[in-house]
């Protein structure tokens, strides 16, 4: 079947062909909806014909969906239009490894970089149950970003029985079905009958067994060896003398063939290669731990035996294998003695995978399973964060698919299911694994408790303590006695149902325990956080401390003197974290830089940076004036707003305990425009939440524009327009717009379902770059206003956090730790080019609108560093209780 240009399947219009495979046709594709070009493969006629593969399928294809891995082909969509089947796939630019491979073997720089990139793409996918079976240098991409690893779950090799081989006649939906004999430098196919590529089948597969893991890491090793040594690891003149290579013969070594390569490669490459898939490797993740290692300076050691190889693999993977280790025993150990006082406290040190950082700043990103069994918690790497589960008793994380951004993770009683916020929603996953199920959407989340009675409390801005069945449902306001309003943070379940948390409303953060029926209140602690009910005593934090004081559950009240069982948490006066099982296991974080200091810089384009020379502070969101000659910003605990005047060196005080979050000059550089926060409210009686104008000198009292009642953030401010944040229960969090212009309207511009933020308008009003997520990750998109019109995706592989300068003629965006830029015309219609990087460095991301902005030239940019690095290990205590008290 042909394509012609112009054709549409769904809301996909064809282009123009690209290549043809066993899948069918490849074609060139836009995607009329969110104008992007994309990749449209036509599945073969044959592929509909068994429900049972068509089944595996469509169940392989709604995982890989969901699922977004940077050296990952991203799949995007599958459809079937009057018998036609077909993917949607991200469209990639560049070359395959085979095309590359045609003019010889790789440098060896270039092997150890694409072959992590691979195993760190193979491992990702394996943690969700997708094996690719049809790994080979086709089905990998080399683009500007890095390898890309296509197809990835969706090939199943079909080989037919030859010479007495037994194999599996399984219909194919990814790989090549080559028809012409073979031809030296061609791969070995049987005309019409072999589906992918023998020379990379495993020796299991050509035995008719079922394709797993480990069979992949065969299929990679051969890949390594082809890029290393620019031949194939198994070669032959028909498919059986290839077949019996690969069952019954050793490649020759890659420093044979390549004398000036590592000795480890050799190892690396040879032990992926073994015909018995249990001397393997055994995950992905091992591999690219060794390629890593072997990567860095000096790392040329090959193993004598497979006790020192995995001897090394353990010194590779440090303490992350040993601790994991000593975890299980710890666990045997103290298994069944909980809170015994002859028992001595263990204590350990869990770190994180190599470059990832726990998630911090304000958000409680560690959690353990009521049993003490898992942790969950949340990493970020280059920026990005994802939530991991553990099992204390086995070596490797676990990622969670489709968590980006996620935060407050919390287990369910059993410690089976993890429930996070994200993307403004919250979800639940299997602990050990799998895809999550949306429970409710909640655009803002500050933290929640799952109950045994399968009901989640959660913390939510503007409700305050709200419940929400576990199975899913809409959120219930708890009617608490004598406040009107709570701000829960480090919800506990302490029994029947009463829960516990400190109200960071109250004045001294009172911790208080609360009745989810009758709103009944039970005052129990002051300045005190990250409450936990763990064997027999409430746990929480207080003065760079872990405390422990007896509770009485059933008559909810303290029972005794507080004890102190942890001392020097944080020793920089970080925000701690803080959570306990039900028994005798306390999980910490060293401390976290979440209020702590910030210092501001000024960066150029190439990343070039320059501290200003004043005292760090808590700085979020700061703001360039329309001249760029002064910044605003807000120092966040302590709520106060300052203007910083670049060429005087001042600082100007302008108001205390009033701005939440990011201050947006006016056009005129004489006012700001902001929301005020309920602190500020409180004081003013009389006053109304709602987005004000606040003159820069001073000179004039805040003027009400707009009551907001929801939470809304003023992000953008053009000619006619500012756009506003707004979150909203019914639908995330949207874009609206405000009219500058008496009685000043506002009215709702993107509200979907999906989450919209951080709207930016073009100088000219014209325009908005905005992120939403409505793709499965956060992407810029650019829309006319006030609309109608369609919306034009302008970021690749994610962003958020965009910028128009440079008079409208450039969109800045954040990727991650990436600055990227993205040149633009408006006139005579909008056009965009495509994004490149800036600069790659480490700053903060900022508040709930921005962690930076960029001076109208578009020359310099104003960001934020912490002092000090978010945690890298996570610190556990088994049996907590054995701590003699020493009485506070």
């Amino acid at each position: 079947m042909e394509l012609a240009a112009g054709t549409k399947l769904g809301p996909y219009e064809v282009v123009g062909p690209i290549g043809a495979g066993g899948m069918g046709e490849v074609y060139r594709a836009r995607d009329t909806r969110l104008d992007r070009c994309v990749a449209l493969k036509i599945l073969p006629a044959h592929f509909s014909c068994s429900p049972e593969q068509k089944s595996r399928f469509d169940r392989e294809a709604r995982t890989l969906s969901s699922f977004s891995h940077p050296h990952i082909c991203h799949l995007y969509d599958v459809g079937s239009q009057s018998g036609t089947d077909f993917l949607v796939m991200e469209l990639l630019e560049g070359e395959t490894l085979a095309a590359r491979l045609r003019k010889g073997a790789l440098p060896c720089s270039d092997v150890l970089k694409i072959g992590t990139e691979i195993a760190d793409a193979l491992a990702s996918a394996h943690r969700l149950g997708l094996v690719h079976r049809d790994l080979k240098p086709s089905n990998i991409m080399l683009t500007k970003s890095g390898a890309k690893l296509m197809d990835f779950g969706l090939a199943k090799p079909a080989v037919t029985a030859v010479s007495g081989v037994s194999h599996k006649n399984t219909p194919t939906i990814s790989g090549e079905t080559l028809t012409t004999m073979h031809s030296p430098g061609s791969p070995i196919t049987t005309a019409g009958a072999i589906v992918g590529t023998i020379q990379y089948m495993s020796p299991e597969q050509l035995d008719g067994k079922e394709a797993d893991a480990r069979s992949d890491l065969f299929a990679f090793g051969a890949v390594l060896y082809e890029m290393a040594t620019g031949r194939r690891a198994f070669e032959g003149k028909s498919y059986m003398s290839v077949a019996s290579a690969i069952l019954h013969k050793e490649p020759t070594s890659v420093s044979t063939v390549q004398p000036a390569s590592p000795s480890g490669l050799n190892h690396i490459i040879s032990t992926c290669l073994a015909k018995d898939p249990d001397d393997r490797f055994q995950t992905a993740h091992d591999v690219k731990l060794q390629l890593g290692w072997l990567a860095q300076p000096g790392a040329n050691v090959v193993p004598a035996s497979k006790t020192e190889s995995r001897s090394r693999m353990l010194s590779v993977a440090g303490a992350v294998l040993a601790i994991g280790l000593l975890a299980g025993l710890g666990l045997a150990r103290l298994a069944g003695r909980s809170g015994d006082p002859h028992r001595e406290v263990l204590r350990l040190t869990v770190p994180l995978l190599p470059k990832q950082e726990l998630s911090a700043d304000r958000t409680m990103s560690l959690a353990i399973s009521p049993d003490g069994k898992r942790l969950a918690y949340v990493a970020a790497e280059s920026g990005i964060s994802h939530l991991y589960t553990r099992r204390l008793d086995q070596f490797e994380p676990v990622l969670i698919p489709d968590s980006e951004g996620a935060w407050f993770p919390f287990f369910s009683p059993s410690g089976d299911w993890v429930a996070f916020s994200s993307e403004g929603k919250l979800k639940k996953a299997p602990a050990d694994g799998g895809l999550p199920v949306v429970i409710t959407d909640m655009p803002s989340f500050f933290g929640g408790v799952w109950t045994p009675q399968d009901l989640i409390v959660a913390s939510v801005p503007n409700m305050g303590l709200t419940t929400v069945p576990a199975a899913g449902g809409a959120l219930r306001r708890v009617s608490v006695k004598t406040k009107d309003m709570v701000y829960p943070q480090g919800l506990v379940w302490l029994s029947g149902e009463w829960v516990a948390f400190t109200d960071f409303l109250s004045n001294r953060r009172a911790m208080i325990a609360v009745n989810l029926s009758s709103g009944e209140v039970h005052p129990l602690l002051e300045n005190a956080t990250s409450p936990s009910f763990s064997a027999g005593h409430l746990l929480y934090y207080q003065g760079s401390s872990v405390w422990a004081v007896p509770f009485d559950s059933n008559k909810v009240q303290i029972a005794g003197n507080a004890f102190q069982i942890e001392s020097g948490v944080d020793e920089q006066n970080y925000v701690a974290q803080v959570t306990a099982s039900r028994d005798n296991v306390l999980v910490y974080a060293p401390g976290f830089p979440g209020n702590s200091a910030r210092n501001l810089f000024l960066v150029d384009r190439k990343g070039q940076e320059k501290k200003l020379d004043l005292p760090p502070k808590d700085y979020i969101d700061p703001a360039f004036s329309p001249d760029g000659k002064r910044i605003a910003l807000v120092t966040r605990n302590v709520q106060d707003l300052e203007i910083i005047d670049l060429d005087r060196g001042t600082v100007t005080n302008l108001a205390s305990e009033f701005a939440d979050f990011a201050p947006v000059w006016m056009p005129d550089g004489k006012n700001l425009l902001l929301d005020l926060s309920r602190t500020y409210l409180s004081s003013n009686p009389g006053g109304q939440r709602g987005i004000y104008r606040l003159s820069v000198d001073g000179a004039s009292p805040p003027e009400l524009m707009r009551i907001t009642p929801q939470i809304s953030h003023v992000t953008s401010v053009g000619r006619d327009y500012a756009a506003v944040m707004v979150s909203d229960p019914a639908t995330n969090t949207d874009i609206w717009l405000l009219s500058l212009h008496q009685p000043y309207e506002m009215r709702p511009f993107k509200q979907t379902v999906a989450v919209e933020r951080q709207g930016s308008l073009s100088p000219d009003g014209r325009w908005i770059a905005y992120a939403s997520n409505e793709s499965g990750r956060s992407e810029v998109y650019v829309e006319p206003v006030p609309g109608p019109g369609g919306h034009r995706q302008i970021s690749v592989e994610g962003g958020d956090q965009p910028r128009w300068v440079r008079n409208g003629h450039e969109i800045i965006y954040r990727n991650g730790t990436k600055m990227m830029s993205v040149p633009v015309q408006m006139q005579p219609t909008f056009q965009a080019g495509k994004a490149a990087e800036l600069f790659d460095r480490k700053f903060d991301l900022g508040g709930a609108v921005s962690g930076y902005d960029v001076s109208p030239d578009g020359q310099t940019f104003i960001m934020t560093r912490s002092e000090h690095d978010n945690p890298t290990q996570i610190r556990l205590l088994m049996n907590w209780p054995a701590v003699k008290p020493a009485s506070k």
